[in-house]
């Protein structure tokens, strides 16, 4: 059964720093999902990184970002090495450019938005200094202490962009923005809506409207789109231990059986089935 954990303070919203250190035996951690983000950064690679079921090597002066929810594993080398940094999206409120990078996120499947960034050789030594000096002042009690924090992982983050500014297309145009609010619409709402008509009014467009917008932002149809939301979350509850009775109530199904039979004609395996071969 996946495990989902939540930072113990949610009252006050803080970052957490842990250091990955030289092993002393092979680094392997149970699938689990989380209620905030890591952000792991890696000086030294080695081994692999699942995240929501597909595999990424970790590689020398890599960035690693997971978003909530989201089921992740961590099998590193013994010599590898970096920081994790733990936080709550609500952190970077305040900051709408940063908010809006850890939404995508959070929003976007990671076939289109990638959790992984390879950092260029010549700001290497420049995001290691970074991290290394966020890791040392979360040892320390110096005064404005998370104020220092957020502005350095906001330089990461910031640094992040730069490498990949293209990955989402800039939401400049109309068309842009809607499918923006759409993505954001469905991760909110992808429970009590599923259909295409649901989004379509929410955003004051036509289906037909809708589809030729997420079509040309991604090639598939909204309702390709929707039910791939839906599946994912289904896939990491039945890897969590739930039932497929306990999954249809938790996506808000009208009866389990219409949730088993739109699982098989999605992922071509009944619920009971794809629990077993990921069991």
């Amino acid at each position: 059964m996946i495990p989902t954990h939540e930072l113990a303070d949610k009252k006050h919203p803080r970052i957490i720093v842990n250091e990955l250190g030289t092993l002393v035996e092979y680094d392997f951690t149970s699938p689990h999902r989380h209620e905030y983000f890591e952000f792991f950064v890696f000086e030294r690679g080695g081994g692999t990184h699942s995240i929501d079921f597909e595999s990424f090597e970790i590689h020398d002066n890599a960035i690693h970002i997971v978003a909530p929810g989201r089921v992740h594993q961590v099998n590193r080398s013994l010599d590898s090495n970096g920081y994790v940094f733990l936080f709550e999206a609500d952190v970077f409120m305040n900051d709408p450019l940063i908010a809006d990078f850890l939404y995508d996120h959070t929003c976007y499947d990671i076939h289109e938005f990638p959790p992984t960034y390879l950092v260029e050789k010549e700001l290497q030594t420049q995001i290691w200094d970074l991290a290394q000096r966020i890791g040392n002042d979360f040892k320390s009690a110096h005064p404005f202490k998370h104020e220092f924090l957020l502005h350095n992982l906001s330089l990461l983050f910031i640094q992040c962009m730069r490498t990949r500014p293209a990955i989402v297309p800039m939401q400049t145009t109309s068309n842009g923005k809607i499918y923006q609010e759409f993505r954001q619409s469905l991760y909110r709402q992808y429970r009590t809506l599923k259909k295409v008509k649901d989004y379509a009014a929410l955003l004051f467009v036509s289906e037909k409207q809708l589809n030729e917008i997420v079509k040309a932002q991604t090639g598939a149809s909204a309702s390709t789109i929707i039910y791939k939301q839906i599946i994912m979350e289904a896939r990491r509850l039945l890897k969590m231990g739930l039932t497929a009775k306990e999954v249809a109530f938790n996506l808000e199904f009208e009866d389990p059986g219409h949730f088993s039979k739109f699982f098989k004609t999605q992922t071509g395996l009944s619920p009971s089935e794809f629990a077993k071969i990921h069991a």
